[in-house]
């Protein structure tokens, strides 16, 4: 998996545009515009509906028939199975005006977003170093002005991706730390102007 993987757009009622196939552990990513707003209620519930939209066409079911459990800070997870027996593993990210939903069917999948403009932090260099690693940042280090920011945004976004992919939360950064995130295959997102984002899957 290499390149740009282009999401599938989800409409404010939830409906696909369009739904596409999901090949075994590949990834599909719903995007979904959302309120301009860090309350993440309304958000939350317009991924769970685009979600459950795609899972059953995906599982071939009705929507009412599978059972989302989504906790907040939790990665969600369906009771349903795809119809070759493999789990469905889910991923969510969510910023002000749109959130992500990933679907691997197998493998494990992790997504993240950020609005590119957060990456404007003055201690971005600080926060390289204590949570990317040294190689990373003296890679950002040696950028200025909106290129840095551009990279620290896509640099911030893989990382956090692979965390999820791996069920790990956000902690220093450590050697074995480092070796554990190889495990996963990342991807950056195609995402409208003003967003950057990552897909991560592994098996």
């Amino acid at each position: 998996m290499a390149g740009l993987v282009t999401p599938v757009w989800a409409d404010r009622a939830g409906r696909l545009l369009p739904v596409l196939p999901v090949p075994h552990g590949a990834p599909a990513v719903l995007m979904v515009a959302t309120p301009v707003t860090t309350l993440r209620d309304q958000a939350r519930a317009l991924v769970r509906a685009a979600l459950r939209a795609f899972l059953a066409t995906l599982a071939g079911c009705p929507a009412e028939a599978l059972n989302l459990h989504a906790e907040p800070g939790e990665a969600p997870r369906v009771d349903h199975l795809s119809p070759d027996g493999q789990p469905i593993h889910l991923s969510i990210s969510h910023e002000a005006g749109l959130s992500l939903a990933a679907v691997c069917v197998g493998g494990r999948v992790g997504v993240d977003l950020m609005r590119a403009a957060d990456a404007a932090m003055p201690d971005r260099q600080a926060i390289a170093q204590d949570y990317l690693g040294p190689v990373a940042a003296a890679s950002l280090a040696a950028l200025r002005g909106g290129d840095g920011q551009a990279a620290f945004a896509r640099a911030w976004t893989r990382h956090e991706a692979a965390l999820k992919c791996l069920g790990l939360r956000l902690q220093e950064w450590t050697p074995e730390l480092e070796r554990a995130l190889e495990q996963c295959r990342v991807s950056e997102l195609a995402l409208p102007a003003g967003y950057v984002g990552a897909v991560a899957v592994c098996d």
